[in-house]
């Protein structure tokens, strides 16, 4: 990782593939940082999420797993970052190999981190910053999954080792992040395929479940802002104030839809919708307030409807590209091979 110029900050992002951690990728890039983007995918595979990063000056990617402890230890040393942005996170459907990944990954991170840090001084000590991302889901349910059970335990180890060794630990917390690219288990990303592709769309509990929706790139740009300003041992809530019933996000992406694609025979996008079940039991929001944020971090958001702007935007543009490619050959062309 030599021949990096100098920038705004030197930063290590772990997980820089994913959803969350190719958006601060991004973002990083574009503002001027240098980046070095961890994740155990392998480069030979496209992330398309992180458009022509590869190409920008001060950005590199490793091939690397998070939990491998003396690669950590190496990589962070060498490297000399001013912050560690942790986005890491398990992909496995193995319970076994969930924990050691969210576990052993978080523990890597903070060790790794620690060992650095010890050996600082100065300006650079008080500045370098470990940032993690932490979901909050609004109100608990009974029964959880695995995957949040997991996720849940290494921010607690994140938390609790971070001062145990009065480690310079920031902890953001957001609610639902949606945007491009974004996997499709989620409900935005679901919702939106399925308009788009003129399905049905179910709501489940009514469509009364309560989240708190962040644009990927306000959850990356307030990421990065904790990483420049917050204090050592904080915790910050990022919220653009979007707390929304199931019901509404999907009211509101169809309304959008009507006004930028009108359906042909005159039938509105809503009545795709279908409502399961009478809301009982529905969870409620995270109640996140983002004052401390916007007034300690400087963190000024687009909000939410500037990123459902852009989400559609850029769902309409992959759905017209995808169907141009599979449109037959215009008679008298040639169909690409």
């Amino acid at each position: 990782v030599n021949g990096w110029r100098l920038g705004h900050m030197r930063v290590l992002v772990t997980g820089g593939c994913g959803f969350v951690g190719a958006a601060v990728v991004r973002l990083a890039v574009e503002r001027g940082d240098n980046v070095l983007n961890l994740d155990r995918r392998k480069k030979s595979v496209a992330v398309p999420a992180l458009g022509n990063t590869a190409q920008r000056e001060g950005y590199a990617r490793l091939e690397a797993n998070v939990t491998d402890r003396p690669m950590m230890r190496a990589i962070v040393r060498e490297f000399a970052p001013d912050a560690v942005i942790h986005l890491a996170a398990s992909s496995d459907d193995d319970p076994e190999a969930m924990v050691d990944a969210e576990l052993g990954g978080a523990f890597a991170v903070l060790e790794a981190a620690r060992q650095y840090y010890e050996r600082l001084d100065g300006e650079k000590r008080e500045n370098f910053r470990i940032v993690h991302a932490e979901q909050s889901d609004g109100d608990v349910p009974v029964k959880t999954t695995r995957a949040r059970a997991a996720r849940g335990a290494a921010a607690a180890l994140l938390d609790r080792w971070a001062r145990a060794n009065d480690l310079p630990l920031v902890t953001c917390v957001a609610g639902e992040a949606f945007g491009p690219w974004q996997s499709q288990s989620s409900f935005m990303a679901q919702l939106v395929s399925s308009l788009i592709y003129q399905r049905p769309f179910q709501l489940e509990r009514g469509g009364e479940t309560v989240r708190d929706w962040i644009p990927i790139r306000d959850l990356a740009s307030g990421l990065l802002q904790a990483a420049q300003i917050a204090p050592a041992q904080s915790r910050f809530d990022l919220s653009v104030g979007a707390e929304r019933r199931d019901i509404d996000i999907a009211e509101s992406v169809c309304a959008l839809l009507d006004e930028r694609t009108p359906m042909a025979d005159g039938e509105l996008w809503s009545n795709l919708l279908t409502i399961e079940g009478d809301g009982y039991g529905a969870p409620g929001g995270p109640m996140l307030d983002s004052r401390e944020a916007e007034r300690e971090l400087g963190w000024r958001p687009q909000g939410f409807h500037t990123g459902l702007d852009r989400l559609l935007t850029w769902a309409l543009a992959s759905h017209a590209a995808s169907q141009a490619r599979r449109a037959p050959p215009v008679p008298g062309h040639l169909a690409a091979e």
